[in-house]
C-alpha cells in the first residue's frame, strides 16, 4: 500500500499544466475569434457602405435618364461612363467612389442595365457591385392601351376567343376576358379581373395578368403647340398630309408664311426643314369642329415615311388609303393603302411616326377632301380592303378604330405594327352568328423599339419615370 502512494507522488503538476494549457490555448481562440469576429464585422460594415455608394450610382444615373432619355447615347452619356483613355471613370460620392457599366436597350434586352461598383475612399479593397435593369414607364411600352375597358353605356367590352396580341397590354382600368384569347406578352391592369367562368385565356407571359398602378393620361395634347411654333411645323383648319419618303406634301387651306392655298397644288416640304420633328394642326377662327370644315384642326394622312414625325391634331385624325392631297382621286374600295414607313425592318429601321389626336384616330371609310362648297366628294366607300398602319397612336380623350364600322362591308385585315393608345376601346368591326360580317379583322403586332424609343417629343404619362424591374448582387 505505502509503495503504490509512493507511485503517486508528484502527479499533480502534469495536471495542473495541462489545465493551463487548455486554459491559455483557449484564452487564445477566444482571442483570434473575437479578433476574427472584429475583423469580419468591420469588412462586412465596408460591404455594406461599399453597397450604399454603388446604389447611390445607379440613381445618380437614373437622374441623368430623367433628364434626358436618350442619355446612354450621347457624347456626355459616354463620358461620363468612361474616360478618354476608355477606361472605367470614377465618380466621387461622399466618403466613396465608384463607377459605371451601361448596357443600352437592344430588340433582345428592352432595357437599359446600369453595374455599379462601389468602394470606399479609405479601403479599396473592399467592393460591392449591383447590376439593376431600368426602363422608363410610358405609354408605349405597350401594343395596347386604354383608360376604359367599357362601352360609353356603361357596357363591359371583353377580350375574347379569336384575339391575339402581340405585345404587351395594360389598361387603367377592368381587364374582362370572356373565352380563350392568346396574350404573347405581359399583361397588367389597374383596378379589377374579370374572367368569366369557363374561360380559358393562354398568357405566354408567366407574371401575367398582373395589377398594375395606373399610367395617368394627359387632359389634351396642347403642350406640342409651343413645341411646333418653335422648332417645327404649326397650321391650322383642315390639313391633308402624303407622306412622301423623307418628304411631305401638305393641302391647307389657312395660307401659312404664304405657302398654303385653298386653290394650289400641294405644298412638299422636306422633313429635315422640320428641326424637332413636330407638326401641331390647330382650330382656325370659327371652327365648327365638323369633320369636313376647312377651319377645324382634323388631319387626314396617308403614305410612306422615311424619317421621324409626330403629328398632332386639336380634333381627329383619319388615316386614308390613298393620298388625301389628290382631291380628285379617292381610294379605291379594293386598293390596299394606309402608313408604311420605308424600312420595314423593325430591327434596323430609323423611321417612326407618332400620331396624337385630341380626339378619335379612325380609319376613314365615307366621303372624300374637296374644294367644294360642302369641303367633300360624297364616295360612300373610301376604305381600302386591307390597311396597313406603322405608328404610334394616341386617341386622348377617344378612341382608335374604324369609322362607320357598323355600315361599310366585310373587309380585309388591319395590319397594325406601333402601339395603340386611346381613352376607350374603339371598335373595327361587326360579329354575327357566323362570325365577322362588317369591318375589318385585326394583326396588331408592337413595334419592339418602342420599348425603349418613340416619336420626337411623343406624350409621356403625368407619372413617368424611371423603374428599376430588376436588381441583383454581383461580384465587383
Amino acid at each position: 500500500m505505502k509503495a503504490l502512494l509512493k507511485n503517486n507522488e508528484g502527479i499533480a503538476l502534469p495536471i495542473v499544466v495541462s489545465i493551463i494549457a487548455v486554459i491559455t490555448l483557449l484564452g487564445f481562440t477566444a482571442f483570434f475569434v473575437v479578433d476574427s469576429q472584429t475583423t469580419m464585422g468591420a469588412h462586412y460594415e465596408k460591404s455594406e457602405t461599399a453597397l450604399s455608394i454603388a446604389e447611390a450610382g445607379v440613381n445618380e444615373y437614373l437622374w441623368h435618364l430623367n433628364r434626358d432619355p436618350q442619355f446612354y447615347e450621347t457624347e456626355e452619356g459616354r463620358k461620363y461612363v468612361k474616360d478618354s483613355d476608355g477606361n472605367p471613370k470614377v465618380h466621387d460620392v461622399q466618403n466613396g467612389q465608384y463607377t459605371l457599366e451601361i448596357e443600352p436597350p437592344s430588340d433582345s434586352q428592352r432595357v437599359i442595365k446600369i453595374k455599379a461598383t462601389g468602394w470606399l475612399k479609405s479601403d479599396k479593397t473592399v467592393k460591392a457591385a449591383i447590376e439593376v435593369d431600368v426602363r422608363k414607364r410610358g405609354f408605349l411600352q405597350n401594343l395596347y392601351l386604354s383608360h376604359i375597358e367599357e362601352l360609353s353605356n356603361g357596357e363591359k367590352i371583353w377580350w375574347t376567343s379569336g384575339d391575339e396580341l402581340f405585345g404587351p397590354l395594360h389598361t387603367n382600368g377592368d381587364l374582362n376576358i370572356d373565352g380563350n384569347p392568346v396574350f404573347h406578352d405581359r399583361v397588367t391592369y389597374t383596378k379589377n379581373k374579370n374572367i368569366r367562368s369557363g374561360s380559358n385565356p393562354v398568357f405566354h407571359d408567366r407574371n401575367s395578368p398582373q395589377q398594375a398602378d395606373e399610367l395617368r393620361f394627359p387632359i389634351n395634347n396642347s403642350q406640342l403647340i409651343d413645341q411646333a411654333l418653335a422648332n417645327g411645323l404649326y397650321l391650322k383648319g383642315r390639313t391633308c398630309i402624303y407622306l412622301d419618303g423623307d418628304k411631305i406634301k401638305i393641302r391647307n387651306n389657312w395660307k401659312y408664311s404664304n405657302n398654303f392655298s385653298r386653290y394650289t397644288s400641294p405644298v412638299e416640304i422636306p422633313i429635315s426643314d422640320i428641326k424637332n420633328g413636330v407638326i401641331y394642326v390647330d382650330d382656325n377662327t370659327s371652327a365648327t369642329g365638323g369633320k369636313w370644315d376647312i377651319n377645324t384642326g382634323n388631319v387626314f394622312i396617308s403614305g410612306t415615311l422615311d424619317g421621324r414625325l409626330t403629328i398632332a391634331a386639336k380634333r381627329n385624325i383619319y388615316i386614308t388609303g390613298s393620298d388625301p392631297t389628290d382631291y380628285n382621286n379617292p381610294c379605291s374600295p379594293y386598293s390596299d393603302g394606309g402608313i408604311f414607313y420605308k424600312n420595314t425592318n423593325f430591327n434596323l429601321s430609323d423611321d417612326m411616326l407618332g400620331l396624337i389626336a385630341n380626339e378619335y384616330i379612325y380609319i376613314l371609310t365615307q366621303y372624300w377632301p374637296w374644294d367644294s362648297d360642302s369641303y367633300y366628294r360624297r364616295v360612300n366607300d373610301v376604305a381600302p380592303q386591307n390597311i396597313t398602319i406603322h405608328a404610334a397612336v394616341f386617341a386622348i380623350n377617344k378612341s382608335f378604330g374604324v369609322e362607320r364600322y357598323d355600315q361599310i362591308g366585310l373587309k380585309g385585315t388591319i395590319h397594325f405594327v406601333g402601339s395603340i393608345c386611346q381613352h376607350r376601346r374603339g371598335a373595327v368591326s361587326m360579329f354575327g352568328d357566323r362570325g365577322l360580317t362588317r369591318g375589318y379583322k385585326k394583326n396588331y403586332k408592337h413595334d419592339p423599339r418602342m420599348a425603349y424609343e418613340s416619336p420626337p417629343l411623343f406624350l409621356e404619362p403625368e407619372n413617368a419615370g424611371w423603374e428599376i424591374i430588376s436588381w441583383k448582387r454581383v461580384a465587383p
